[in-house]
């Protein structure tokens, strides 16, 4: 564990060039791909996520190869965004049969995450998933159990695992230096009066049902005629994804599971309501509480009103970490005095970076799929708790509702 004055300095330090990157191992040697090798990823997925993340790749050396996506139009943005021309693809499995391609890059609608990950560690392929995980408890069982048994490397796209300025925060809490944590506050506000997800449809270029497979697009989930703004803001429907709980949910439990030391909650309860977008099947305001048996974890998140920003912050019996809207992560005393303080860096980059990293060496990357999945379990039970109207019970260890 780094001492404080050591951690403030490599923070400082590494400010200015790229704090993601400047955390990274060395590459192990392999007998796969040659140090000097450059990567071929392909991505499967190609809208705004997928596109951030396929660039991420490309500027960190990797060559995108091929792309796959049910929209015409997507595969043409992604390809300008690339500055590139790349072998396209609507079905993902003419993709996953090349065999000269070492990386995929995963970022399709939720409802699409189990089946893209279990075809394409079959077809021997590693993956970047995006988060969430999985759209469902069971549908992450699944994904667990299936990466065990294969030799693939899986990244989760819970990037905040990646950052330094996480690492600090729980080297301090580990370290006890702020005591017990007895209560956990996390949040995200974002001021997005009108939803770019559902305004964005009105672009009848991007969503010409003529150059979209709809039926593919719908996959497993029910059958229903083409409806554009389905197709570009599927997070808010239940049928492909879990809302606000699952799309912003896995950030912030994810660093209060990983700084805490925590299997899971034992029971969760979750309430909010549709109060300012109609159209959204999901809360668009939502509120869950995780006893998590010696503290609790509540985590809010609402996109009306951005004053507070994202954050968090984790309250012991010696003092307090708090992430500040500021960019800022400070310790204080229990006198309330500031006492350390250190900045945010760039952790997206950095968690492609430790799985690019990964492919090469086979070591497990910063957050892999079984933490992916436990971490998503807490918004899981959030929405169950939320559409059932009561409080769940869940037993971690087993992985069982009590």
């Amino acid at each position: 564990m780094k001492s404080k004055s050591t951690r403030r300095a490599f923070v400082q330090e590494t400010a200015t060039v790229g704090a993601g990157i400047a955390v990274m191992t060395s590459i192990a040697p392999q007998s796969v791909i040659g140090a000097n090798e450059r990567l071929r990823i392909a991505g499967i997925g190609t809208g705004d996520r997928g596109t951030d993340r396929l660039r991420t790749a490309k500027r960190l050396g990797a060559e995108i190869v091929a792309l796959a996506d049910v929209n015409e139009a997507m595969l043409d943005r992604c390809d300008a965004r690339l500055e590139q021309k790349t072998d396209r693809y609507c079905d993902y499995q003419e993709l996953l049969a090349r065999d000269d391609i070492d990386g995929v890059i995963a970022a399709p609608p939720d409802h699409w995450h189990h089946d893209v990950l279990i075809d394409a560690i079959t077809a021997k392929k590693d993956v970047y998933i995006e988060k969430p995980l999985s759209r469902t408890i069971e549908e992450g069982q699944s994904m667990v159990n299936a990466v065990k048994a294969s030799d693939r490397i899986v990244q989760v796209g819970n990037h905040r695992r990646s950052g330094e300025h996480w690492a600090i925060a729980h080297d301090i809490v580990a370290g006890g230096e702020i005591g017990d944590i007895k209560w956990i506050r996390t949040w995200d506000c974002r001021y997005r009066l009108i939803d770019p997800y559902q305004d964005r449809v009105n672009d009848k270029d991007l969503f010409n049902p003529e150059r979209i497979d709809w039926q593919r697009f719908l996959g497993s989930a029910p059958s229903r005629p083409f409806d554009a703004e389905r197709c570009s803001a599927w997070r808010w429907f239940w049928d492909y994804a879990g809302g606000l709980m699952t799309d912003i949910g896995p950030h912030m439990l994810d660093v209060a599971m990983w700084i805490t030391d925590c299997r899971g909650p034992k029971s969760v309860v979750c309430n909010g309501g549709n109060y300012h977008y109609p159209r959204w099947e999901t809360p668009d305001n939502v509120h869950a509480i995780l006893d998590c048996a010696t503290f609790s974890i509540v985590f809010n998140v609402q996109f009306m009103n951005g004053f507070e920003g994202d954050g968090c912050a984790y309250y012991g019996v010696k003092g307090s970490v708090i992430q500040e809207r500021d960019g800022f992560f400070r310790q204080y005393g229990v006198d309330n005095k500031m006492v350390n303080e250190w900045k945010m860096g760039d952790e997206g980059t950095a968690h492609m970076q430790n799985f690019l990293d990964c492919i090469r060496s086979r070591k497990q990357p910063n957050s892999p799929v079984e933490m992916g999945h436990r971490v998503l379990i807490g918004a899981h039970l959030a929405n169950i708790s939320y559409r059932a109207g009561k409080r769940v019970g869940w037993d971690p260890i087993h992985e069982k509702f009590v």
